[in-house]
């Protein structure tokens, strides 16, 4: 017994908590990024997308068929090759069956598949039917002709298709959203017939610029139409980078007094929109408003009625409040990330996706062409042995009729391959008649010609271009429709009336954690030494302002989100988090904070040591997503400064390898959002080198530079002349007189 437990033991491998943990979330990560969360740029679907549809089609229920019960469609594909939850399951099959949801949907569905002010009111799949769309063909189309990998399911049993042969490039066309381990996607939806003429001609000039590109493609194309604000979107940056922001917001028409909502933001909800405007008027801060009524119905799934109290505002003002205060107008993260070609996730602009797609469909096309050439010379090898059987006919007969092992000498006599044989043997009587060899004749002509076509198609890619050019001309055709979605350029920022119901002003001191942490206390001096935080938490910055003013909070990704000072809550305790009000992304930091109700601008810099100036006034946001001001993918954006351009002060920067500029503040432009220019110049060659203090300093300020139990040394103002140069300059690394060597530095203008 001892000696089989000595070799049971000693066939252990023995690892780490840690390493094991690692492997096993990778493994875990991996998996999730690839098989469940993020689409195929191939055929623009998810894993268990593929696996309903394929199910589907193998379940007979095309578009032409009648519908079937989606219990029944579910169970299959749980059944073989997809097993995790039904209700997770279903939900992803109503998704793809919701004409709000999808530009072209790839389901019938019959029954409750939800509406759009509530996509989550569908019945439950034993009480829905559902079949494919015709749309859903161009992706299964000639899927078993050689135009797929296949690979096993779950359990080995069955194969499935590792892609759909996609004749369209569907991951524009209905886009897609996902969060996997460490990244996440948001595709927004396209038109059909311009990513058609944009494929169309990629094709013919290949060499082309992604503005070029934008010609056929000018934004995106929302199925539940509403208006995209060009200038407050990021067009440009999502088409060459594949990130950015689009906005987008409500249509309407009004008669007099009267507005008429015709058609809402992607994803927003009648219900919800109405009670944010009731809400408004319950609470007294808004009297503009006289009755809201919800007339949507199957004919119009939106129509919303506002009629307006009082002739102090028009529909041009109220809409442009309620824009500002209801998801009438809301903002949508773009993140064009998709698994590649190779099978990797990858951030793309809009030349690689369809280029790449290109590629994908020109190599479809081959195998396709090549699985029936293959089919065709099989045939014709058949064939051949069949008309070699037409001229020995009676030999052939004589000898099946008087041997008993025919097989040898009839190979002898034509030379036959042991296919073309069995095909002979299992001739019918009436194939011999001579009718049926001239239609062997026929065919055989006819699949030589087609042999010979093929081939040609295949030696020349100007003809396999101009093939698919030609099918996607009867797609477009067919499929394409107008756009639903308006693009404005040169319109009114939205902007909050001022309330009614005014708030007495009271001074108050704005207190925010390095966690995102925020409260108030009453008064204008607040004591820091005095102030407490959760565990791990710790003090960021404080502001005086007064309770009826408006505040802004900018995040490490440069994103703007503002509320009153008087919705914050006050107290002796933690207060609240800023999650709660807005939608931040996790692991992303608030760097700090501003008084948006002032005249001042505020100074963005980033680690990189780019920034800009904006004017306070500009930097409102009426949006729980936020409002994206500095774009810069590269690195992060350190706490923001008010300014007064009015003062002809230096900015400072320091870097964490100690190099210190000065220069002029008016060389810095005023910008809405951006990158701004360089404000110090970082060599690429010092990658880890980022930018930690920015200031503003003018003649009688000096720099501070601290430790930790260190005293504080001092650089005066007549002792930095030699730091003041022009924006573009490296900077000069701080004299080792004023540092304290080997201890992380804080620094502070006073």
């Amino acid at each position: 017994m001892t000696k089989n437990r000595d070799i049971f033991s000693s066939n252990i491998e023995k690892v780490s908590i840690g390493d094991f943990s690692e492997d096993a979330y990778l493994n875990y990560s991996m998996y999730v990024i690839l098989d469940r969360a993020l689409p195929s740029l191939l055929d623009g679907l998810k894993p268990v997308q593929r696996r309903i549809i394929y199910a589907m089609s193998e379940l007979g229920l095309k578009h032409s068929t009648k519908h079937k019960k989606s219990a029944r469609t579910v169970g299959d594909v749980l059944g073989k090759f997809h097993p995790h939850g039904d209700t997770a399951c279903y939900e992803a099959m109503v998704i793809m069956a919701q004409s709000f949801a999808y530009n072209m949907p790839l389901i019938d569905g019959q029954g409750n598949w939800g509406t759009q002010d509530d996509p989550k009111s569908f019945a439950a799949m034993r009480y829905t039917e559902s079949k494919l769309t015709q749309y859903s063909q161009l992706l299964l189309n000639d899927l078993k002709n050689g135009t797929s990998d296949w690979i096993p399911n779950f359990d080995g049993t069955l194969n499935e298709p590792k892609f759909l042969p996609s004749q369209i490039p569907n991951i524009l066309i209905n886009g897609s959203s996902g969060i996997a381990v460490g990244m996440s996607t948001d595709i927004p939806p396209h038109n059909l017939g311009e990513i058609i003429l944009a494929v169309q001609y990629i094709i013919n000039n290949p060499k082309c610029s992604i503005r070029e590109l934008m010609e056929f493609i000018p934004a995106p194309d929302y199925p539940t139409g509403a208006d995209l604000l060009q200038d407050e979107s990021d067009i440009d940056a999502i088409y060459n980078e594949g990130t950015g922001n689009i906005k987008l917001r409500a249509e309407y028409s009004h008669h007099g007094k009267t507005i008429e909502i015709t058609s809402l933001p992607y994803q927003a909800s009648t219900t919800k929109i109405i009670e944010q405007i009731q809400s408004q008027i319950i609470d007294k801060k808004i009297s503009f408003i006289n009755s809201i009524e919800d007339q949507s119905d199957e004919k119009n799934p939106v129509k919303i009625i506002i009629k307006i109290k009082g002739n102090s505002h028009n529909s041009n003002d109220v809409m442009n409040h309620l824009y500002f205060t209801t998801d009438l107008e809301r903002s949508y993260r773009v993140n064009l990330n998709m698994i590649s070609m190779d099978g990797k996730p990858k951030v793309m602009n809009l030349k690689e996706i369809l280029t790449e797609w290109i590629s994908f469909r020109i190599n479809t096309y081959k195998r396709k062409l090549n699985h029936e050439n293959n089919n065709i010379l099989d045939r014709l090898h058949i064939l051949e042995g069949f008309l070699i059987v037409y001229k020995h006919l009676d030999k052939i007969i004589e000898i099946l009729r008087n041997e008993d092992n025919p097989k040898l000498k009839i190979m002898k006599i034509g030379k036959f391959s042991e296919k073309q044989y069995e095909s002979i043997i299992n001739m019918r009587l009436r194939n011999i008649a001579k009718l049926e060899e001239d239609k062997i004749k026929d065919e055989y002509k006819k699949l030589q010609k087609r042999n010979k076509e093929i081939n040609s198609i295949l030696k020349s890619k100007a003809k396999l271009n101009k093939l698919i050019i030609h099918e996607l001309d009867i797609l477009s055709e067919e499929y394409a429709h107008d756009r639903r979605t308006n693009i404005l350029s040169n319109t009114d920022s939205s902007k909050q009336i001022i309330q009614e119901i005014k708030i007495s002003s009271e001074p108050v001191s704005l207190i925010l954690s390095s966690n995102g942490w925020v409260k108030t206390s009453k008064g204008s001096s607040v004591s820091l030494d005095n102030l407490t935080f959760k565990s791990g938490d710790s003090y960021l910055a404080h502001l005086d302002i007064e309770n009826n003013k408006q505040v802004s909070f900018l995040d490490q990704k440069g994103f703007i989100y503002s509320m009153m000072v008087n919705d914050i809550p006050s107290g002796r305790g933690y207060g609240e988090s800023l999650k709660k009000y807005f939608n931040i992304d996790d692991g992303v930091h608030v760097t700090g904070m501003l008084n948006t109700s002032n005249d001042l601008h505020t100074l963005f810099t980033s680690e990189s040591g780019y920034g800009f100036l904006c004017k306070n006034e500009e930097l409102l946001s009426s949006n729980r997503n936020g409002k994206s001001i500095v774009k810069n993918k590269q690195s992060n954006i350190i706490k923001p400064l008010e300014v007064d351009v009015k003062n002809l002060d230096y900015y400072l920067l320091v870097t964490n390898k100690q190099y210190l500029i000065l220069s002029k503040l008016d060389d810095i432009p005023i910008l809405t959002k951006g990158k701004g220019v360089k404000l110090i110049n970082i060599p690429k060659s010092e990658d880890s080198e980022k930018v930690i203090f920015s200031g503003v300093i003018r003649a009688g300020q000096r720099l501070e530079i601290s430790a930790e139990n260190k005293r504080s040394k001092y650089i005066e103002f007549k002792e930095l002349q030699p730091y003041i140069m022009t924006r573009t300059r490296r900077g000069k690394k701080i004299e080792q007189k004023f540092i304290h060597k080997n201890m992380k530095l804080n620094y502070n203008i006073g």
